[in-house]
C-alpha cells in the first residue's frame, strides 16, 4: 500500500514545486499592474488639484479686480457693504484683501494687512489722517463678514473651528516748526507714532478679538522717572487696546464687546494731522462691556449700550459707576449721503483730555492730584453729551461736525473757569474736497474748531486748520498742515484739581507739521 502511494505523492509534491513559482509570478505581475494603475491616478489628482488651484486664483484676481474697478464708494452703489462715506466710522478693509488660504482654508493662517479702517485701493475720499479710533469692534465685523462673504464668492468654504491672525499696522513719522507765542520758536524731527494690530479671526464664526500694541513718543528716562529731556531714552511699548467681540453680522446685527478700547462716545474722525480738540477734551478709554445693533443697510438706525468703572468717584469706589448710550442714523440719497448721531456718557471727568499723565507738563493734571495716587474723588458726577454728522455730497465734498459738551458745570474744588466752575465745551467742524493729481487721490480741507471753560484743559480758545492730503504710493498717506490756535485771553484763570493752569499771553501760536504715513 505504501509502495503504491509513494509514486502519487511525490507526483503531487513535484506538481506544487512548479505550480507555487508560478502563481507567484502572477501574482507578482498583478501587484506591479495595480501599483502603476495607482500611480497613474494619484498623478491624475494632483493635475486636477493643480488646476482647481490655478482656477480659484483665476477666479480670486477676476473678483478683486472687478472689486478694484468698482472700489470708489459711489454713495449709489447697492453693495450694502460699501461705506456711504469716505468719512464713515464704519470703516472697511480693502475689497481686494481676503486674509486665508483659498487652497486650504480649514488651516490655521497668518497673513498681514491691510490696517483697520485704511483701505488699500486709491481713493480721494478715503485721505483722512485721523481714522476713528471709536467702533473698531464694528469695523472689525465688517471686515470678518465682508471676508466670509468673498470667500462664499469664490466657492471656497472656511472651516469655523480654525482661528486665522491678521496683522497690521502703521508707522509714522512728523517734521514741524512752531512759533508759539509763551516762548522761543521750535522744529523737531519725530516718530509720533507706531502701532501693531493683531486681529483674531475664530476660533469661532462668531468670535474675534483685537490686540493693539503702541509705543510712547512723549520725552522721558527708561527707568520710568520721566526725568529726561530724550524721547529716545522712553520709546516704551504699551497695551493701547485689546478686546474680544461676539457676533456674527452675516447673521444677526447684535454683538457684544469686552476689554479695553474707546467707548463710543463721540467719533472723532478728521482730515487734519492734528487731533480735533474734541478728541482732546472728551475721547474717553476704559475697560468695558457693550451691546450693540449694527444693520448692514443704509437708511437705518444703530445703537450701543456700554458700562464701566470709571477712574474718578464722587462716592464710594471701586464700583462700575459710569456709561453711555450711542445712537446713529445712515442714510444715503441719490449721491448724498452721511452719518448723523448723538451720545450721553455718565461721567466726562473719566475722559483722557481730563485725567493723570504722568510725563506730561502740558496737559491736565487730573483729579487725582500731581502723584496720581488713591481714587479721584470730585464734589459730584459730570455728564455730557454729543452731537455729531457727517455727510457725503457727490463724492467730492465732504463735511463733519461734532460739538460736545457737559451737561452741568463741574464743582469749584474740582475744576474751575474765571472762579466759577467749569462746564467745558468743544466744536470740530471740516469741509473737504478730493480730487485727482496725477493719478493720485488728493484732497484738501479746512477747518474750525472751538472750546470754551477748557483752559485748565490746556486746550486754545479757537483753531484754524488747513491741511493737503495725497498717497504718491500705494498704502502711504502725505501730509501737510498750517494750524493756528488762538489761545484764551491773557485775563483769563483757571485752575484743576488743586492745580492752576500756566498763564495764557493771549496770543496765538502757529504750527507747521508734516507727516508721512506708511500702512500695512
Amino acid at each position: 500500500m505504501r509502495r503504491r502511494l509513494s509514486p502519487l505523492v511525490a507526483g503531487l509534491c513535484l506538481l506544487g514545486m512548479i505550480s507555487v513559482p508560478a502563481f507567484a509570478a502572477e501574482n507578482s505581475q498583478n501587484v506591479d499592474q495595480i501599483a502603476k494603475q495607482l500611480a497613474q491616478l494619484q498623478k491624475q489628482v494632483n493635475q486636477l488639484q493643480a488646476q482647481l488651484r490655478t482656477k480659484n486664483r483665476q477666479a480670486a484676481q477676476s473678483h478683486s479686480a472687478h472689486s478694484t474697478a468698482n472700489s470708489s464708494y459711489d454713495t449709489t452703489n447697492n453693495n450694502k457693504d460699501v461705506p456711504i462715506s469716505g468719512i464713515s466710522t464704519l470703516p472697511t478693509s480693502g475689497t481686494t484683501y481676503i486674509p486665508v488660504d483659498v487652497d486650504v482654508p480649514g488651516q490655521s493662517f497668518v497673513s498681514s494687512g491691510p490696517y483697520i479702517g485704511v483701505p488699500l485701493q486709491f481713493s480721494g475720499m478715503d485721505l483722512i489722517v485721523n481714522t476713528p479710533s471709536v467702533n473698531q469692534d464694528v469695523a472689525l465685523l465688517k471686515v470678518r463678514k465682508n471676508i466670509h462673504e468673498r470667500l462664499q464668492g469664490l466657492g471656497v468654504i472656511e472651516e469655523p473651528d480654525h482661528p486665522h491672525v491678521l496683522l497690521s499696522g502703521q508707522v509714522e513719522a512728523q517734521a514741524y516748526y512752531q512759533d508759539l507765542s509763551s516762548g522761543p520758536n521750535n522744529t523737531n524731527i519725530d516718530l509720533t507714532n507706531v502701532t501693531l494690530d493683531t486681529y483674531i479671526l475664530g476660533p469661532s464664526q462668531w468670535l474675534s478679538s483685537l490686540i493693539s500694541l503702541t509705543y510712547d513718543n512723549a520725552p522721558g528716562s527708561a527707568d520710568g522717572t520721566f526725568a529726561s529731556n530724550s524721547p529716545v531714552l522712553n520709546s516704551r511699548v504699551y497695551v493701547r487696546q485689546a478686546f474680544f467681540t461676539i457676533g456674527n453680522l452675516s447673521v444677526t446685527p447684535f454683538y457684544g464687546t469686552a476689554g479695553q478700547y474707546y467707548v463710543p462716545f463721540g467719533t472723532y474722525a478728521s482730515n487734519m494731522v492734528s487731533s480735533p480738540l474734541t478728541l482732546a477734551m472728551a475721547r474717553v478709554k476704559a475697560r468695558a462691556i457693550l451691546l450693540g445693533y449694527q444693520p448692514q443697510v443704509n437708511n437705518t438706525p444703530y445703537a450701543s449700550a456700554y458700562i464701566f468703572q470709571g477712574d474718578t468717584h464722587a462716592g464710594a469706589g471701586n464700583r462700575v459707576n459710569n456709561g453711555g448710550i450711542n445712537l446713529g442714523y445712515r442714510f444715503t440719497y441719490n449721491k448724498f449721503g452721511g452719518d448723523i448721531g448723538a451720545g450721553v456718557i455718565g461721567n466726562i471727568a473719566d475722559s483722557g483730555g481730563m485725567q493723570f499723565v504722568a510725563n506730561s507738563a502740558t496737559t491736565f493734571n487730573g483729579f487725582g492730584g500731581l502723584n496720581g495716587t488713591g481714587n479721584e474723588r470730585i464734589a459730584h458726577r459730570v455728564p455730557a453729551y454729543d452731537l455729531r454728522a457727517m455727510l457725503d455730497f457727490g463724492s467730492t465734498f465732504d463735511f463733519l461736525g461734532e460739538f460736545i459738551t457737559s451737561s452741568t458745570a463741574f464743582n469749584k474744588n474740582d475744576l474751575t473757569m474765571n472762579n466759577h466752575g467749569a462746564r467745558p465745551k468743544a466744536l470740530n467742524t471740516e469741509l473737504s474736497y478730493s480730487f485727482q493729481t496725477f493719478s493720485r487721490p488728493t484732497a484738501i480741507a479746512i477747518g474750525y474748531g472751538m472750546t470754551k471753560d477748557a483752559l485748565a484743559l490746556q486746550l486754545p480758545a479757537q483753531r484754524y486748520s488747513a491741511t493737503l492730503n495725497t498717497s504718491i504710493w500705494r498704502d502711504t498717506l502725505q501730509s501737510l498742515e498750517l494750524r493756528h490756535d488762538v489761545n484764551y485771553a491773557q485775563s483769563s484763570f483757571a485752575t484743576g484739581s488743586t492745580v492752576a493752569a500756566p498763564a495764557v499771553s493771549g496770543h496765538s501760536d502757529n504750527v507747521v507739521t508734516a507727516q508721512f504715513d506708511v500702512y500695512f
